[in-house]
C-alpha cells in the first residue's frame, strides 16, 4: 500500500541531530521502534503499530509525528479508504493536526528540517485525499501549501537519501499528473517544472540507497511502470519484491496480481487470489473475483466461469467509490466485453467497453476500450 511517508517519518525521528528532540540514530530503543513499526505497518499489523505509536508519543510529546503516525495507522487498517467514510474523516483530522503541530514548531524555528518535512507530508496527503474526495480546488490549494516544504526537502536530498523519494515523485508526477488530469493544467504555472526520466531515476536511487524508504520506493516504481510507463514486466519485478517481503499485506498482493496478469505470468496465482476471496473487506474480495476471472479467461479459456467471476466482482464492489475500486470495475467490464465479443455479441461488447471506459483509471483498460470503440 502507499503509506507514502511512514518510513521517512520514522527515519527523521531516529536520525534527528537537533538538540530540542535529543534523539539519535544510535539510540537502540529508537532503532528498535523504527524497525518494528515498519514491519507492523507494511504487514498491516495495526494493533501492534498503535502500541509503538504510544511509545513514540512518550518520547516526542507535542510532535507532529504523533498525529501523522496515527493517520498512517488508519490508512494501513482501511486502505484503500472510501472517499465518503468515517475513516476518511478521521484520517483528514489527524493530517490537519499534523500540519498545525508542525506549524507551531516553524513559528519558533522556520528552518527546522523535521517540521518542514511534516508540513510537506501533512499538506501533501491532505491534497491527495481531498482530490480523491472530489474536492479538486481544495486539493490544488493544499498542494500549494505543501510546495514550499517540498522545495526545502529537495535541497536536503544530498544529506538525507530518503528525500530522493519525495523529490523523484515530484519530478515525475509534476509532468505526468496534468497529462492524466487536464483539469489541473491551468494551475501548474505555480509549480516548478519537472522531469519524468529524472524523477524515475531519483525514486530508484531512493530504493537502492535509502534506509527506510525502500518499500515505498518499490511500491511507487511498481505502480508507475505498470500503469504509466507501459512496462508491466518492470512493474511485476518491484511488486514481487514487496509481496515476498510483506506476505500479509493484501494491497501489495493485489498489485502483484495486477502486474502478473498484465504480463501473462499465470503461475502460482491461485493462493494469493484465494486469500483475497477470503478477506473480510469488500475491496479485496472484489479484486479476488476480478483476478480469478482474468485467470480463467486468459489462461484456461473458461469463458463461462470467468464471466461469473467478473459479474461477482462488480456485485461485491457495487458500493465502492475509491479510484482503486473504479480500476477493478473497468477491468471487469473489459473482461465481460472480451467474452461478449468472443461470442459474437458485438453490440453487447461495445456497451460493455463503454462502461469500462467510463471507469478506466489507467491506459491499460482505456486503450483497449478506445481501440474497440473506434
Amino acid at each position: 500500500m502507499k503509506i507514502v511517508v511512514t518510513a521517512l517519518v520514522l527515519n527523521l525521528l531516529a536520525g534527528s541531530v537537533w538538540a530540542q528532540y535529543t534523539l539519535a540514530i544510535d539510540n537502540p530503543e529508537v532503532k528498535q521502534l523504527i524497525t518494528q513499526n515498519l514491519e507492523y505497518l507494511y504487514n498491516t499489523n495495526v494493533a501492534e503499530s498503535k502500541k509503538l505509536n504510544q511509545r513514540i508519543r512518550q518520547l516526542l510529546p507535542n510532535h507532529p509525528a504523533n498525529p501523522l503516525l496515527e493517520a498512517l495507522t488508519v490508512r494501513a487498517a482501511h486502505h484503500p479508504i472510501e472517499p465518503e467514510s468515517p475513516e476518511m474523516d478521521q484520517l483528514k483530522d489527524y493530517l490537519y493536526q499534523t500540519v498545525e503541530t508542525a506549524e507551531a514548531i516553524l513559528d519558533e524555528d522556520e528552518d527546522n528540517p523535521e517540521a518542514t518535512f511534516f508540513m510537506m507530508a501533512g499538506y501533501g496527503l491532505l491534497s491527495l485525499y481531498e482530490n480523491e474526495s472530489g474536492n479538486y480546488m481544495k486539493a490544488v490549494g493544499l498542494a500549494r501549501d505543501a510546495y514550499s516544504s517540498l522545495k526545502a526537502g529537495m535541497e536536503m536530498k544530498e544529506d538525507f537519501a530518503e528525500f530522493y523519494f519525495s523529490t523523484g515523485l515530484y519530478n515525475y508526477y509534476r509532468v505526468k499528473y496534468p497529462e492524466m488530469h487536464p483539469i489541473y493544467k491551468p494551475f501548474m504555472w505555480f509549480f516548478k517544472s519537472g522531469d519524468k526520466a529524472l524523477g524515475l531515476e531519483q525514486v530508484k536511487k531512493a530504493y537502492r540507497e535509502s534506509i527506510f524508504m525502500e518499500a515505498e520506493s518499490a511500491d511507487y516504481l511498481a505502480h508507475i511502470y505498470l500503469h504509466y510507463e507501459d512496462d508491466a514486466q518492470q512493474g511485476l519485478k518491484y511488486a514481487r519484491i514487496l509481496t515476498e517481503k510483506y506476505p500479509n499485506n493484501a494491497y501489495f498482493a493485489t498489485n502483484f496480481l495486477d502486474a502478473a496478469l498484465a504480463v501473462g505470468n499465470y503461475q502460482n496465482l491461485e493462493s494469493p487470489i484465494r486469500r483475497l476471496l477470503n478477506n473480510p473487506r469488500p475491496y479485496y474480495r472484489m479484486g479476488g473475483h476480478l483476478f480469478q476471472g482474468m485467470l480463467l479467461e486468459k489462461r484456461d479459456k473458461d469463458f463461462t466461469t470467468a464471466e461469473r467471476q467478473y459479474i461477482k466482482s462488480l456485485e461485491v464492489g457495487t458500493s465502492l467509490k475509491s479510484e482503486q475500486a473504479e480500476h477493478y470495475r473497468s477491468h471487469a467490464y473489459a473482461g465481460l466485453a472480451r467474452i461478449a465479443h468472443q461470442r459474437q455479441k458485438y453490440t453487447q461488447a461495445r456497451q460493455l467497453y463503454e462502461r469500462a471506459l467510463a471507469s478506466a483509471q489507467y491506459d491499460i483498460v482505456r486503450n483497449e476500450a478506445e481501440a474497440y470503440l473506434d
